[in-house]
């Protein structure tokens, strides 16, 4: 009888252990996708203040172009917020501050600057940031 519970006590935990795995890293992080673009042109210049994405308008060659947005823990522990960039504007994004450390209640202004001095073909260039905050359990 001894093995018995001693056997169901193991099955028990290893369940409970592989619940953990699946449902864990969904209470601690949060990821949220941002759109980002902008058109390459030859000689002309124009802005687009649209508030769903990250829209920097028209750029010409050899030029820069910023934008800023606050990130806030709203929780009541500390996060860790990465920044990740994807697809055509990886090479030509700056992003002021990564990895970093964000108090309960506190707010960070992240400035995104989108260089073109790499840039050749003059056409729309599209791609996402990817602002992943992960609670710190302590």
């Amino acid at each position: 009888m001894e093995k018995r519970k001693k056997e169901i006590l193991v099955l028990l935990s290893i369940s409970i252990f592989l619940v953990g795995l699946i449902f864990f890293p969904k209470l601690i992080s949060n990821k949220e996708t941002i759109p980002i673009k902008f058109i390459l042109s030859e000689n002309k210049i124009g802005f687009d203040l649209t508030q769903d994405e990250l829209n920097f308008g028209m750029l010409t060659k050899n030029n820069s172009a910023s934008r800023k947005i606050n990130i806030t823990n709203q929780l009541n522990n500390k996060v860790k917020v990465t920044i990740k960039s994807s697809k055509e504007i990886i090479d030509n994004l700056i992003v002021s501050e990564n990895n970093f450390i964000l108090e309960p209640e506190e707010s960070k202004e992240i400035s995104f600057t989108i260089l073109t001095t790499k840039l050749t073909e003059f056409r729309e260039y599209n791609g996402e940031i990817i602002i992943i905050s992960k609670r710190i359990l302590l």
